[in-house]
């Protein structure tokens, strides 16, 4: 079902940002993770701000995954890995045509998976990444979620991806201005904001402090 796929997803672009790594000594940006463990994808977290207007400065914690060296300087690097699905579902069989068209396995995905490419462009921006590295990736065999192989790789600079799939960033931060200016309008209070999935509506519900509680103590650290 959706959840097994969802772990399969997640197993799989973790284990391809670890495996396009090399193995040379990493690159130290900040303090380690203490609470990384060996499964944890690699990176770095970074937290970026942006002041929007007197009322709204935004704080993001960017993600990302690696280093490479460009025309003599260290690059950052923004890694994802795109999983197949069904080639009777989507049209196009990777194995047979990712070698010669990747534009149209790129294209396949932007129809079957909009939102999921605009979201990784978006987060690359705000992380300031200077090349996406996207990763095709399919099951070894059809009927086997555990294990997968590496298709293709396609690396392209952030902002030209951008423009590419059609994301303009003063439209994405338009839209998060426009939200957070609604939202600083409402009472005091814990809220959901809901995509409706066959209309351009987001739906505002008020829910219980407690609703989605994961139960770990909200004292400060010692």
């Amino acid at each position: 079902g959706g959840q097994q796929s969802a772990r399969e997803y997640t197993a799989a672009n973790r284990a391809y940002a670890q495996q396009v790594m090399s193995n040379e000594p990493p690159v130290s940006l900040g303090e380690p993770d203490e609470m990384a463990d060996g499964d944890s994808a690699p990176g770095v977290y970074k937290y970026r701000k942006w002041r929007l207007s007197d009322e709204v400065t935004r704080v993001v914690r960017c993600e990302l995954n690696g280093m490479t060296e460009m025309k003599g300087a260290n690059a950052s690097l923004f890694i994802k890995a795109l999983t197949e699905f069904d080639s009777k579902v989507t049209g196009m069989d990777w194995r047979s045509k990712i070698e010669t068209q990747r534009g149209a396995g790129i294209a396949t995905e932007l129809k079957n998976n909009a939102n999921k490419l605009a979201k990784w462009t978006c987060c690359a921006l705000l992380a300031g990444a200077d090349i996406m590295k996207l990763g095709f990736v399919s099951r070894a065999h059809p009927k086997d979620p555990a294990n997968h192989v590496i298709l293709n790789t396609q690396s392209y600079k952030p902002k030209d991806f951008a423009q590419q799939i059609n994301l303009t960033e003063t439209n994405m931060w338009g839209v998060f201005k426009a939200v957070a200016d609604a939202t600083m309008k409402l009472p005091d209070g814990k809220y959901l904001l809901v995509k409706d999935p066959n209309k351009p509506t987001l739906r505002t519900y008020e829910v219980p402090e407690d609703a989605f509680d994961d139960g770990y103590s909200k004292e400060p650290l010692e």
